[in-house]
């Protein structure tokens, strides 16, 4: 495994994370059971770097994640675990006290602590990211960062801080999504600040999967990837140059891009296969054939990132009862 520091001052992690969205999940249904044997898939390939939320399951992630760790008995030295306060916080203070409810869940200090998504409109941004640094300040966590931030926000919020930096942002990006090169990228790379890239292989459409799951027929990055032949005859041509899998041909051309993917699984079996990517080296030509076959999903989805914006547009009481009605994301 290959390790990378995540921005100019944050944790080393993995250069291949796993994302904990399905185990727990409403959206996925994933079950809990199998987070164990997941867990113990990933340290034993050399993962280190495991991402969860608040609303993922209304904590059932947290819990889930958490107690793979207790039965395995890593210690915090051993791992990154980072989760995600939601968005529908909007004072500094319930922030620090979601942060405070994530410990518990987790039964451990979460390395690093993110904005899941921006405030609602009329909420100064500088309000929920102090809630960051006070989280930080009182030893809630070591590091903060946001997720679904655009660079025009990232930039603002970055601002917001006085004792504390953020080290990454969370973002959506594969090859069948790359609006965040418009923005994000060129705004993370000005500030420092690492790229955490989720949903790395369009909820499997990447990987040659089969549309199974509702989530995945309602997605228009899994829909548009699926049938873009163009693309996976060319995922498919380079993953047989190296013998190796379209997932893993995908996930390592994020890392190239200077990402850290967190693809998500219920498979316990398939957790080698996705820590093998961060040691497959494509050639330049391979890298150009990727480039060329993905290049309208650089502007195809919006001249700039965008993902979840609705959510600034409804009161933040609404969206923490649209939430909870649901079971959770």
């Amino acid at each position: 495994m290959i390790y990378v520091k995540l921005g100019k001052g944050g944790p080393k992690v993995s250069a291949i994370g796993l994302g904990f969205w399905e185990i727990g999940s409403t959206s996925w249904r994933g079950s809990e059971e199998v987070s164990v044997n997941i867990v113990r898939a990933a340290v034993n390939n050399g993962i280190s770097f495991f991402d969860t939320a608040e609303v993922y399951g209304m904590g059932r992630s947290e819990r889930s994640l958490g107690n793979a760790v207790k039965t395995l008995g890593l210690r915090p030295d051993d791992i990154v675990v980072a989760t995600k306060v939601a968005g529908f916080r909007p004072l500094r203070w319930l922030v620090a006290k979601a942060a405070e409810a994530s410990a518990r869940r987790l039964g451990l200090r979460p390395s690093l602590l993110q904005l899941h998504w921006p405030p609602p409109a009329w909420v100064p941004l500088c309000e929920p990211l102090r809630g960051l640094e006070d989280a930080a300040k009182r030893g809630l966590t070591e590091f903060i960062g946001v997720s679904n931030f655009p660079g025009h926000m990232l930039e603002e919020a970055a601002s917001c801080l006085r004792s504390a930096e953020i080290v990454s942002d969370q973002v959506e990006y594969s090859l069948a999504f790359r609006t965040p090169e418009l923005d994000v990228f060129r705004t993370a790379e000005k500030l420092g600040i690492g790229i955490i890239a989720y949903s790395p292989l369009a909820k499997g459409a990447l990987a040659g999967a089969a549309a199974t799951r509702r989530i995945q027929r309602m997605d228009p990055r899994f829909r548009a990837a699926s049938r873009d032949l163009e693309l996976q005859e060319a995922l498919t041509k380079v993953a047989a140059s190296h013998g190796v899998t379209k997932a893993q041909v995908a996930l390592s051309w994020i890392v190239g891009k200077g990402a850290v993917p967190i693809p998500g699984t219920t498979k316990p079996e398939r957790v080698a296969e996705l820590a093998g990517s961060a040691e497959l080296r494509l050639a330049d030509d391979e890298l150009s054939l990727l480039d060329k076959a993905s290049s309208k999903y650089v502007s195809v989805w919006g001249r700039g990132y965008s993902n979840l914006r609705a959510l600034r547009f409804i009161p933040c009481g609404l969206q923490y009862l649209g939430v909870k009605v649901m079971g959770g994301a």
